[in-house]
């Protein structure tokens, strides 16, 4: 970019202007002495005209900011999008997150309140059992009692047939005085049975009629009829007996009513027979002699009722022993469950030790929870401790920025850039409070959490004292329950009842086992859920953390542009005040001085619209930071919410324990309830064995009860009201067979059924050990992804000692570029006094051959050329090389010069960047041999290079700033002075070239250094070569001068407009040479942050990763 030679005037004659405003108190003198001399000047030439003063700033920010566009300005926009789009994205996924932990709350607290509805029908259920149990124990005695009844009322017909067995005995005698009433009575028989054959129309003998059947067939006769009469009965037996089940406790009720009825009715009967009977002795006495032979027959048969009646009583006896030895059996299956009782206590006891060492444990925890807090506090004062520190520097750092003002009132950009270094201390101590009060806030956030787990013990306490009341319950209600069996007599319906209840309670517990699988289940796939929802967490905190690097990164970017804004303000003051001081030899220029105003007030507008641009542009940072610090602060709620989720998570798991407590409580309940079940299986075939046996001994009572009935029947004709009541007694037994039977099918089908629940028990099991097999694999993986996350973590830290290390190495290898920064800078400073001894040589030669005393003070100017010639070779003749060699590089530099100005510039640009790009690789190679990793080598090559060109920039542009100053002041003092007066001065080298650095002292120690090094650069050497040629060009004046002819004062006149357009070409073309440059060196710049920026990435990922492992 080569600038416009008005545009360059113009900004020299704005500078020049501008400069008397800012020097210190030193060039005051200077003033006072210039402004004669520039009246006379202006005043003789008449062609300049007033120049028009402007503010410093607004000259200083018109062209860095015409020249340099802002190029991240789009990719600023475009990542505040993305982080727009981000904050969005992570508040909506905030959202999701926060309504699924409500709706699993939601979900866990139906969970629970089903679970203690369940507890509570469970509890209703056990009630109801208890009542109908109670209820079924006096049923039981009621039957009992009943049965007792029976037995005394059979014990007084007993004594009622032994009765009537004296009295028969007495009567025999009268019976067989009855005798011969009785062959009246077979007559009547035999009327009977005529007639009975007649209206039944049955034949009752084999024999046609019955008038001619003999008297020895009356018997088959009404034993014929007997036996017709049997098979009605029993075929209305048949009829009767086919009754549905369901009808049978219906029919139990009416056969005891109809038993009693049949009681009441066999004693009226027995009364009236008596009467009869004494009726009837009356006229049996008469007919006893021919019934003698029958009374001799029913005493038999009478004998052997007795003997019947005898074997009754004995299988009565026997019942009763075995309903005894029930009995006992009974009281021993009490003990058994008292047992069974007292072992259930003494889980419960080892519960309740178990949940006191849960106590402990979460007192412990509490413990725990305080040390923390104590370490958090420990942290604080250490942050508290920082910030002091922190304050002293700044108190250090203010007392260095006053020395800094009190040494430089004139530099106004540095104390600008001091005020932003100050505002930017000001802003990190902010951010050292905000983080300051968040630490406060998550340590209020963890009294909080050890609020909330004091709590939580607390009710944990109180679910401990519940359980201690509930245990207290239990044993009294077992108390009640022993007290209650031992109070009560069991009988076979009772232990059927009994399995048919646990039976029951199998099932429901079947159910509850289901139901708590279920819970399992649903508990599982939330815990998936919640880890689910800690990987987003996770992925999401890892956003955050991006973006934060991300805006550090901006910023490093931002402060790095307004450091180059700086330095190219710095670098384009220099330019216009070198095109001033060249712009004011030229006074060709000033005709285009309308042109410039127009630019300039063009110029003025574009500042406008710069500073207008620039305060949306800080606006925009403002904004972006303000969205940093809601992005921390939305990081620090996240971070929040995932504790509050662990928490969440740490109660399931809780949870999930007490629930596989609750588990094995279960299976340990089901080994006993399969346990009672068998004790139960074995008392049930006991008992139906002995019911088989009683079955057997009442089918062979029946049988005897039958062939009883059959004798009574053939002897006791006369009795048939005792006939009913035998037949009536026979309906009842085989009624109450009926029913037992029933009893042993129902009994059986409860078997069975009990069977098949035993068996899907079993299956249970079995699928409960396959879930505990892998849950078991389950935490084997993850142990052995713990252990490998383990060994990357050891890896990665052994990668941040190496990358530590290499840090340690680059800051030493830049601290020993800045040395040889420092000794380049000393030769760049040296060449530049050169080129102000050039320029102020010219300028003499110019005064002197324009002004009126040309002839006269010819004669002076070989007595001036010889102190300048010996002033510059005095300071430029190097230590330690020889004379002649460096005279003969003179002459051949000379001769090179002469033929093309520019080149020296050139060959001086490539010196420096050789010297630059050579230097730090020695040091490399030194670092190398000490033992530096060969693979990041050359990033850390370029990592140097790049922090090397720019550290050279900032100090070559704060180096040449102060030069320019010190060159104004001589320029300015010369250009004015009378050339007698500067012939003086130029003789005198210690007051024409006492130049007043400002310097760093670091500056000024390393040039010591460099001068006192044995060996010297070669950019040295040139730039005594350069000095030495421009000592050759003076001769050339002074020779032409010598001459008196006017020709030769014509070519004199002719050679300083030509010496003025070459060292006018030569400082053109070191601008554009110093321009590329500064290109160059901005690119690099640009290199450098990318790589920076790379390798911050990369040390953050590797963070980032040790935080994942550690979490």
């Amino acid at each position: 970019m080569e600038p416009k030679p008005c545009e360059s005037n113009a900004e020299d004659l704005l500078s020049s202007s501008g400069i008397t405003s800012n020097r210190g108190p030193s060039s005051s003198f200077f003033v006072s002495s210039v402004r004669g001399t520039v009246i006379e000047n202006t005043a003789s030439t008449g062609t300049f005209t007033q120049i028009p003063i402007f503010p410093k700033y607004e000259v200083e920010l018109d062209s860095p900011r015409k020249i340099i566009a802002y190029p991240g300005k789009e990719h600023i926009e475009r990542v505040l999008e993305e982080y727009s789009h981000q904050v969005k994205d992570l508040q909506r996924r905030l959202n999701e997150s926060n309504e699924l932990h409500e709706k699993q709350k939601f979900y866990l607290r139906q969970s629970v309140i089903n679970l203690q509805t369940k507890l509570q029908e469970m509890q209703m259920e056990r009630d109801a059992m208890a009542d109908i149990r109670r209820r079924e124990s006096q049923s039981q005695e009621d039957l009992r009692n009943q049965l007792q009844n029976t037995v005394h009322e059979l014990e007084a017909a007993k004594c009622l047939k032994e009765d009537m067995m004296e009295n028969s005995s007495t009567q025999i005698e009268q019976l067989r005085k009855v005798m011969l009433s009785h062959e009246g009575v077979l007559q009547e028989i035999w009327t009977i049975l005529v007639d009975f054959e007649e209206a039944s129309g049955k034949k009752i003998h084999e024999q046609d009629n019955m008038s001619t059947m003999p008297f020895r067939s009356l018997g088959t006769a009404v034993s014929k009829m007997l036996r017709e009469l049997d098979t009605e009965i029993s075929y209305l037996k048949g009829r009767i007996f086919p009754v549905s089940e369901d009808q049978l406790e219906t029919l139990k009720a009416e056969s005891q009513n109809k038993i009693e009825l049949l009681l009441q009715q066999h004693q009226d009967r027995i009364e009236q027979l008596i009467s009869e009977h004494e009726v009837e002795i009356t006229g049996l006495t008469e007919k006893a002699s021919s019934a003698r032979s029958q009374a001799n027959s029913i005493q038999s048969q009478l004998e052997i009722i007795q003997e019947q009646a005898r074997n009754q009583n004995s299988m009565y006896m026997c019942h009763l022993s075995e309903l005894e030895s029930t009995v006992s059996q009974l009281r021993s299956e009490l003990r058994e469950a008292k047992r069974m009782y007292e072992d259930k206590i003494e889980e419960l006891e080892k519960q309740l030790v178990l949940a006191n060492s849960e106590l402990t444990e979460a007192r412990t925890e509490r413990d725990q929870f305080s040390q923390e807090s104590g370490n958090l506090d420990d942290q604080l004062q250490k942050l508290l401790a920082d910030l002091h520190k922190r304050e002293k520097e700044l108190s250090l750092e203010k007392e260095q920025n006053k020395r800094l003002w009190d040494r430089d009132m004139g530099n106004s950009i540095t104390i600008d850039h001091l005020r932003r270094e100050l505002d930017d201390r000001n802003m990190e101590v902010q951010r050292l409070e905000a983080l300051l009060k968040t630490m406060k806030s998550e340590c209020q956030g963890q009294m909080e959490q050890q609020m909330a787990a004091i709590q939580g013990k607390n009710e944990s306490l109180e679910k401990v004292s519940s359980l201690t009341a509930q245990l207290e319950s239990t044993k009294e209600m077992l108390r009640k329950v022993v007290e209650e069996l031992t109070a009560k007599k069991m009988t076979l319906e009772n232990s059927e009842r009994t399995v048919s209840d646990l039976t029951a309670s199998l099932q429901e517990k079947e159910r509850a086992i289901e139901a708590t699988n279920s819970e399992i289940t649903k508990l599982r796939s939330r815990v998936d859920l919640k880890l689910q929802e800690l990987q987003h967490l996770k992925t999401e905190e890892e956003h955050l953390q991006h973006a934060q690097t991300e805006c550090e990164a901006l910023r490093l970017q931002m402060a790095g542009k307004d450091k180059v804004i700086e330095i190219l303000r710095q670098q384009i003051e220099n330019m216009m005040q070198l095109v001033g001081q060249h712009g004011r030899t030229a006074g060709a220029i000033l005709v285009e001085k309308a042109q410039l105003e127009k630019e300039i007030n063009d110029r003025r507008l574009e500042l406008q619209e710069f500073k207008v641009l620039k305060d949306k542009k800080d606006a925009k940072i403002r904004e972006l930071e303000a969205k940093v610090s809601d992005l921390e602060l939305e990081k620090v709620k996240l971070v929040n919410a995932g504790s509050e989720r662990l928490r969440a998570v740490r109660d399931i798991k809780q949870e999930r324990d007490q629930l596989l407590n609750e588990v094995k409580n279960s299976r340990s309940e089901l080994n006993n309830l399969s346990e009672d079940y068998e004790v139960l299986k074995r008392n049930f075939r006991n008992k139906s064995e002995e019911m088989e046996t009683t079955t057997n001994k009442l089918k062979m009572q029946l049988k005897s009860a039958q062939s009883e009935l059959e004798q009574t029947r053939n002897t006791l004709k006369s009795m048939e009201g005792a006939d009913g009541h035998a037949v009536k007694v026979a309906v009842g037994m085989q009624k109450q067979i009926t029913a037992k039977r029933g009893q042993i099918d129902a009994l059986q089908s409860k078997i069975q059924f009990l069977e098949e629940a035993m068996t899907n028990a079993n299956k249970e099991k079995h699928f409960l050990k396959e879930e505990k097999n892998k849950l078991s694999q389950e935490l084997s993986t993850v142990a052995t992804e713990k252990n490998k996350m383990a060994g990357e973590l050891e890896v990665l830290r052994s990668q941040e000692r190496r990358l530590k290390e290499k840090v340690a190495n680059m800051e030493v290898a830049l601290d020993k570029a800045s040395l040889q920064f420092a000794e380049c800078q000393d030769i760049i400073q040296r060449q530049e006094q050169e080129s102000v001894r050039l320029k102020l040589q010219h300028t003499l030669d110019v005064k002197e051959l324009q002004g009126p005393g040309f002839t006269s003070n010819s004669s002076m100017k070989p007595r001036l050329l010889q102190p300048a010639s010996f002033t510059r070779t005095h300071s430029n003749v190097p230590s330690s090389q020889s004379t002649a060699s460096f005279l003969s590089h003179h002459s051949r530099k000379t001769t090179a010069l002469k033929e093309d100005p520019t080149k020296d510039l050139k060959q001086l640009l490539q010196e420096l960047r050789s010297v630059i790009n050579e230097e730090p690789t020695v040091q490399l190679s030194k670092a190398e041999d000490k033992g530096r990793a060969p693979s990041l080598g050359a990033l850390d090559d370029r990592v140097r290079d790049c922090i090397i060109e720019s550290s050279l920039r900032s100090d070559i542009c704060h180096s040449s700033s102060c030069f320019v100053q010190t060159r104004k002041l001589t320029l300015s003092f010369l250009c004015f002075r009378e050339p007698v007066l500067l012939h003086a001065e130029l003789e005198d080298p210690s007051s024409c070239f006492t130049f007043p650095s400002t310097a760093s002292p670091s500056v000024k120690n390393s040039a010591s250094r460099s001068f006192t090094s044995p060996k010297k650069s070669p950019v040295h050497s040139l730039l005594t070569s350069l000095a030495e040629d421009s000592v050759g060009s003076s001769p050339q004046y002074g020779s032409t001068k010598t001459i008196p002819s006017p020709d030769s004062a014509k070519d004199s006149q002719s050679l300083p407009v030509e010496t003025t357009g070459k060292t006018c070409r030569k400082l053109q073309n070191r601008l554009e040479s110093l321009q590329t440059l500064v290109e160059d060196l901005q690119l690099k710049n640009q290199a450098m942050s990318l790589m920076i920026r790379n390798q911050e990435k990369r040390i953050q990922k590797v963070k980032d990763q040790e935080k994942m492992l550690l979490k």
